[in-house]
């Protein structure tokens, strides 16, 4: 597999390192290839901004490799095209593969203890976890189109001599009320608040179900 060619110079950095999350698709309306790349291209750039999901950092569309894709990217995926078309034989399997490794928001059994369990997103970046938030994008399901791409994430490794690797200071696993169970969370801000004893307090938000709470505050100098 080829790593981004944007990140060589980061990648040769002793400290961080990419790791491939796994495979999603972009769900977006288009009249033709070229164009579903196109929006595919700028969801994946909405897709990692601060406010999308804290678990990917970085994310490489399909079409922009040289060569296919390795077969540990592969196995899960009937296919993995550059674009395709909901309606199409491949484009139905794909979907329905997507379907039964989401997590869903409105099904109460987890089947990934914890792990990120996102493979649809729309055209804004913004992870497809509800079942009605899909079915309301493939309404005109003529023009709609699924592009597959690579989700990255940056770690930071540890400098003893274990090399385990650590949580960045704004991401950790916590205990999240909504999903009962201990999902990954990402630091928001400082609350503040009238009440000066809660004023200042960490709020953190779980990448599962956007549910926030308070939490320990990240440490600077992990």
């Amino acid at each position: 597999m080829n790593h981004l060619d944007s990140s060589e110079e980061e990648q040769s950095r002793s400290d961080t390192e990419w790791t491939l999350l796994h495979v999603i698709h972009f769900v977006v309306e288009a009249s033709t290839f070229d164009s579903a790349v196109a929006k595919g291209t700028a969801a994946a750039g909405l897709l990692v901004k601060a406010d999308r999901d804290s678990a990917v950092d970085d994310c490489q569309l399909i079409s922009e490799f040289d060569e296919e894709p390795a077969s540990q990217l592969a196995d899960k995926w009937p296919s993995l095209p550059e674009a395709v078309q909901i309606t199409s034989n491949s484009g139905r399997q794909l979907l329905e593969t997507a379907r039964e490794l989401t997590e869903w928001q409105d099904t109460t059994q987890s089947r990934h203890d914890g792990e990120h369990a996102t493979f649809l997103y729309d055209e804004s970046g913004r992870g497809i976890q509800n079942k009605d938030h899909l079915e309301t994008l493939l309404e005109d399901v003529d023009d709609v189109w699924l592009v597959p791409a690579i989700a990255l994430q940056q770690s930071v490794e540890e400098t003893r001599t274990d090399s385990h690797q650590r949580e960045r200071p704004n991401r950790r696993h916590l205990e999240c009320r909504e999903c009962d169970r201990d999902t990954r969370h990402r630091f928001l801000d400082f609350e503040t608040a009238p009440d000066d004893e809660w004023s200042g307090q960490p709020m953190w938000e779980c990448h599962v179900c956007g549910m926030p709470q308070y939490g320990p505050e990240p440490k600077a100098d992990q």
